[in-house]
């Protein structure tokens, strides 16, 4: 059991945020996995801000014009943990772009009737 609510909350990570996200930013993949309450909270110069999608995928927008080259190298990733205690779950993931680790990311989310929502992340990109 343990095993299989593993799998589904990887399976809403993979879809919503590696294909979603990394992918083609398509506003409705992404959202699929992504609570409406969503929030990403950013740490820059000591401050925190709170990011919602659209926002964010305005942000990914944004970093691709910027640095075209590494957003068309393939992602990928790997999962350091799941863990999950009731109707919550945490996930560590380190993502990269081609061979550069592009970010180290901590998942929270919940699951509601429809199935996991991703609710909230942190991350930290490697120096």
């Amino acid at each position: 059991m343990q095993d299989e609510k593993r799998m589904a909350v990887k399976e809403v990570i993979e879809k919503a945020y590696i294909e979603g996200i990394h992918g083609d930013q398509d506003a409705k993949t992404v959202k699929g996995g992504f609570h409406e309450e969503f929030a990403m909270l950013v740490f820059k110069d000591d401050a925190i801000e709170k990011f919602n999608v659209d926002r964010w995928l305005d942000r990914v927008d944004k970093m691709k014009r910027e640095n075209t080259k590494l957003w068309k190298a393939k992602t990928t990733y790997d999962f350091s943990f799941i863990d999950i205690s009731g109707n919550a779950a945490a996930a560590k993931l380190n993502v990269y772009k081609g061979k550069t680790h592009f970010s180290t990311d901590y998942m929270l989310l919940y699951k509601f009737k429809d199935g996991w929502k991703i609710v909230s992340k942190i991350f930290t990109i490697p120096q």
